[in-house]
């Protein structure tokens, strides 16, 4: 789904502003100098994290991770520096559980059904953050009315041999709870509860909800430095289950027009990837997609890839996408918490919705809980077998 066209505006204005930071960055990663990419203060903050993180010791080394936190990288040994380095994106080698970490958590997305009341009107991306509880973009789900008609499907993927896994569609329960920001003005994110089971119609309609999981929210900053890797997992244009890997990079956060709330990076989106969830190399979501932007000519044309102007009948996988605009995932937690805690109608002066049932009031508080003790979530559960839908198609039927 699409920005408002001065939503849109927004973004191609920041964009514009980030140019001379994402340069920068870009001649940093060509060079291999990526710890010159970021400040100081943002280092440490990111070595922090990465002592924390339990999966890291065997990439890094108990010798070199004492020696990561007898002082700053900035005054570290060279060696300490570059096995630093290579955890966050110099270093193409990763330890296997990258891939069943990532496969996991891949079924905790989801592809959004955005519908009025007789019928689908677009597509949209959305991930769970606790159970029952869904993170989209607002300009996917522009207000509890559109999310009573629309839906999310789960497993929407094409296996290697063509078929298509069984997949399974739930409603969500904005009566239940639903808290957004606007897309214009706001920070552009929709919460929003989700039932427990599948319509009647699912390929799976016995499944529940707990077996695709969720991701655990991190407030803390220190999870992604500038010219470090970012991971996305999206229905693009409603298309099956999809990850974009490799050379994509953060590229800007710090220049004033972001406002500390928006990251610029270099990823390969298209509509329907609004609202996907963007990774880090250790798998914890860092932000939440938000637009792309083409690439155009000195005349405004939109660019189609390969530096040829484009025009509709090549289809929107032809543009020439060259950046694109996320919200940062710890803005969103202070102001998600924020709005949710407000007073009565405060949500309405900002241009925002809100529903928060006590039902809601404790998925949501289930959420806070998880981010603030690090824990991590059980895997999903993964069926002995599953089940191939009836008559696979060889490729994804839009409905």
């Amino acid at each position: 789904m699409e920005l408002p066209p001065q939503a849109q505006q927004d973004v191609a204005d920041r964009l514009a502003a980030s140019a001379k930071e994402r340069k920068k960055t870009r001649q940093y990663v060509k060079s291999g100098q990526l710890l010159k990419a970021d400040t100081p203060e943002r280092i440490e903050k990111r070595k922090a994290e990465l002592l924390a993180n339990q999966n890291l010791t065997s990439v890094l080394g108990a010798e070199t991770q004492a020696a990561m936190a007898r002082g700053t990288i900035q005054t570290a040994p060279e060696a300490v520096q570059q096995a630093f380095e290579r955890t966050f994106g110099s270093f193409d080698t990763q330890p296997c559980w990258f891939l069943t970490r990532g496969t996991e958590l891949r079924r905790s997305i989801g592809r959004i059904y955005i519908r009025d009341m007789h019928r689908r009107v677009g597509w949209g991306t959305g991930f769970l953050v606790a159970p029952n509880l869904l993170l989209t973009n607002q300009h996917v789900l522009d207000s509890q009315a559109t999310a009573r008609f629309s839906r999310v499907e789960f497993d929407y993927e094409e296996t290697f041999s063509g078929d298509m896994l069984s997949s399974a569609i739930f409603d969500f329960e904005p009566d239940t709870f639903f808290v957004s920001s606007p897309a214009r003005g706001g920070l552009d994110y929709a919460l929003v509860a989700v039932a427990e089971r599948p319509r009647p119609e699912s390929g799976r309609p016995t499944a529940n909800l707990a077996e695709f999981g969720y991701n655990i929210l991190l407030g803390q900053e220190g999870k992604l430095l500038k010219g470090e890797l970012i991971h996305c997992i999206h229905h693009p244009e409603g298309q099956p289950r999809q990850v974009t890997l490799r050379e994509n990079r953060l590229m800007a956060l710090q220049d004033p027009a972001l406002e500390g709330v928006w990251m610029h990076y270099e990823t390969d989106t298209e509509p329907g990837s609004s609202g996907a969830p963007l990774y880090n190399n250790q798998w914890q979501i860092v932000g939440i997609h938000h637009a792309g932007v083409e690439k155009r000519d000195s005349e405004g044309n939109i660019l189609a890839i390969g530096g040829a102007r484009w025009t509709p009948e090549m289809g929107e996988r032809q543009k020439w996408w060259y950046a694109n605009e996320g919200l940062r995932i710890s803005r969103f937690l202070a102001h998600v918490e924020a709005q949710v805690n407000a007073e009565p109608g405060a949500d309405a002066a900002q241009g925002g919705e809100q529903i928060v049932s006590e039902a809601g009031r404790a998925l949501f508080a289930a959420m806070l809980k998880l981010s603030q003790h690090r824990s991590t979530p059980p895997p999903p559960v993964v069926p002995d077998r599953v089940t191939p839908a009836p008559t696979p198609p060889r490729r994804f039927n839009p409905e």
